[in-house]
C-alpha cells in the first residue's frame, strides 16, 4: 500500500500540510486562510437552509494543527467570517485559542470588529494579504494571498472527475486553498501560469498536479 503523504516541504522551511496549511518553520508560523466561520448560519439566516455544519469542523482541524505544530502564532489570511452570523464561533474560537492569532481582514470582514486586525503582515521576506487587493513588493519579496480557493479538477478519462483544493506557487506569489469545509474552489488547471506549480490536497496525500495530464505525481 502506497504510503501517505500528508504534508511535503514545497521549498526549504515552507510545508504544505493535507489540512489546508501552510508552516513556516522560521518563524513558526502556521497560515490558514479563508475560514469563513459562520457559513451555514449565515444562509439559514437568510432563510437558505442549509445543514447545520462546518464550523465544528473548522475548529477540529484548527485545534489539530496547533497540537501537531505548537506554533508561536497562527495567521488567519482573511475572510475569516462569512457574514455578520459568523462572528460569534469565530470570536469564540479566538477567546479559546492556545496560540496567538494574527487576524488579516478579507473582503468578508469588512463589517466585523473584532480588536487588532492587519491588511497585511510580513515575515521574512513574505507577504501575507487576503488577496482582495494588490500589495506593494520589493524584488525579494513574496505575496502568500488567499482570496481565490484554487482547486484542482482531476479525471479518469472515461468521464469521472474529482475536484481537491489547490495550493499554488509561484516565484512572486503563492495562493492558499480556502480552509472552509464549504469551499468547492474554483478550478485552477487552465490558469496555472508558466513559472507556477499546482499541489493538489487530499486528505491523504499531497501532490504535484503535472500540466496537461491526468494522472498526478507523488513529490520525491
Amino acid at each position: 500500500m502506497e504510503k501517505p503523504v500528508t504534508h511535503v516541504e514545497v521549498e526549504p522551511g515552507r510545508w504544505l500540510d493535507a489540512r489546508r496549511a501552510i508552516w513556516l518553520e522560521a518563524t513558526r508560523s502556521l497560515v490558514v486562510a479563508d475560514l469563513h466561520w459562520g457559513y451555514a448560519a449565515s444562509h439559514r439566516a437568510a432563510g437558505n437552509l442549509l445543514p447545520v455544519w462546518g464550523d465544528d469542523e473548522l475548529a477540529m482541524v484548527l485545534d489539530g494543527l496547533v497540537r501537531d505544530y505548537a506554533p508561536a502564532e497562527m495567521i488567519w489570511l482573511g475572510d475569516v467570517i462569512h457574514a455578520a452570523a459568523g462572528r460569534v464561533r469565530a470570536e469564540a474560537y479566538l477567546r479559546g485559542c492556545p496560540v496567538p492569532v494574527q487576524v488579516v481582514r478579507g473582503n468578508h470582514d469588512r463589517a466585523w470588529r473584532h480588536g487588532e486586525t492587519h491588511r497585511e503582515l510580513r515575515r521574512l521576506n513574505l507577504v501575507l494579504h487576503h488577496g482582495d487587493q494588490v500589495a506593494a513588493l520589493a524584488p525579494h519579496e513574496l505575496e502568500v494571498v488567499g482570496h481565490h480557493h484554487p482547486a484542482v479538477v482531476l479525471g479518469d478519462g472515461a468521464g469521472g472527475s474529482v475536484r481537491l483544493p489547490a495550493l499554488v506557487t509561484g516565484p512572486r506569489r503563492w495562493i492558499l486553498p480556502a480552509l472552509s469545509p464549504w469551499a468547492a474552489g474554483a478550478p485552477w488547471n487552465g490558469r496555472i501560469g508558466p513559472d507556477e506549480v499546482l499541489w493538489a490536497i487530499a486528505p491523504r496525500r499531497v501532490f504535484v498536479v503535472p500540466r496537461g495530464g491526468r494522472r498526478a505525481r507523488s513529490p520525491s
